[in-house]
This record gives C-alpha cells, sequence and structure tokens, in this order.
C-alpha cells in the first residue's frame, strides 16, 4: 500500500510541476495573478497595446554603451496594476519566462514610471533590412531586444546605486505579474 500512495503523490507532484509550467507557455502573454499565483487576467502584447495607453521612456539600459539612448514604448505598469487592484500592495514580483523572478516596491514604480516596453523605435538599420518600412515609427520587440515584453526603466533617472546592485529591476521576457503579502 505504502509504494502505490508514494507513487500517486509523485504523479500529483509531476502533474503540478507541469500544470505550473504551462501557465508560461507563450511569451508574448503576460499573466496577472494573484498572491497564491493563480492567474486572474491574461494579456497578450497587442492587448497591452490596445486596452493601455503606451507611453514612450527614451533611456539607456545598463547593458548598452554611454549616451546609446533607446525609445521604448509600452504601458505603464501602474497602470495594469491598477487595472487589477494589484497597486495597492506594497511590492510585486515580475517573473520572467525562464521563471528569474524581481520583486519591485509599489514605491519604486511610482516614483520612476516604468513600463511595459513592448515596442522600440525603428532605426534606420531596421529601414534597410526590412524590418520597418518607410513610414513606420516602432517596431515589435524581438527575443534578442529582451522582448516580447520588457521592463523599461528611465535609466538616467534612477539612483546611482541601483547600477549594478538593482539591475533585478530590468526583467526580460516578462510573463507573470504577482503581488507579495
Amino acid at each position: 500500500m505504502q509504494p502505490k500512495i508514494l507513487a500517486l503523490g509523485l504523479l500529483g507532484a509531476i502533474a503540478s510541476v507541469q500544470i505550473g509550467l504551462a501557465a508560461y507557455s507563450d511569451p508574448s502573454v503576460l499573466a496577472i495573478e494573484d498572491v497564491k499565483g493563480t492567474p486572474v487576467s491574461r494579456h497578450k502584447v497587442e492587448q497591452l497595446r490596445t486596452d493601455y495607453e503606451n507611453v514612450e521612456i527614451r533611456t539607456r539600459t545598463p547593458w548598452t554603451k554611454e549616451g546609446e539612448l533607446i525609445v521604448f514604448r509600452g504601458p505603464r505598469i501602474l497602470d495594469v496594476l491598477a487595472r487589477h487592484d494589484l497597486d495597492a500592495h506594497s511590492s510585486v514580483q515580475f517573473i520572467a519566462y525562464d521563471n528569474f523572478t524581481s520583486e519591485i516596491t509599489l514605491d519604486e514604480i511610482r516614483t520612476f514610471e516604468p513600463i511595459f516596453a513592448i515596442d522600440r523605435a525603428c532605426t534606420n538599420a531596421d529601414r534597410q533590412t526590412g524590418r520597418c518600412s518607410k513610414d513606420q515609427t516602432f517596431t515589435a520587440l524581438a527575443p534578442e531586444e529582451q522582448g516580447p515584453i520588457f521592463l523599461a526603466w528611465p535609466y538616467e533617472e534612477l539612483p546611482t546605486a541601483y547600477v549594478p546592485a538593482r539591475n533585478s529591476i530590468w526583467v526580460w521576457f516578462v510573463v507573470a505579474v504577482r503581488p507579495v503579502q
């Protein structure tokens, strides 16, 4: 009897892990979760473009060269959190496609107004390669650019102590947001 119970327990554990991983099967979908990690809403990238006001941040990242600015566009993180009543918590976790998790306080989010970057400004190189048409101003973030959803911050406004000590706030391939109790 004991081996049967152990085997059933192991099968249950394996099934729950697979169900948990299935929640993040598509990097172009942002899951909004409750404190237990249960998805309560999902937003495809296109919904982030149409259901929220998209704003631009002209910034560098900790990995770009001094003076190299990128214009990112996407909804304010605070707007997305507020729509799902997650702005009442003191902090939230951002989970990446590879399960990397970063906890960020709402004070940081309110102070620096980061965005869920889903687009970046087209460059002349993009037009030459055909990634952007002549009149196109933005293009979707590609995986090699930390997309399709990337937490972008106004780098120059961040305290000096944040770089590199707080580089974990620049989360790539974001697939979920979860409040912290």
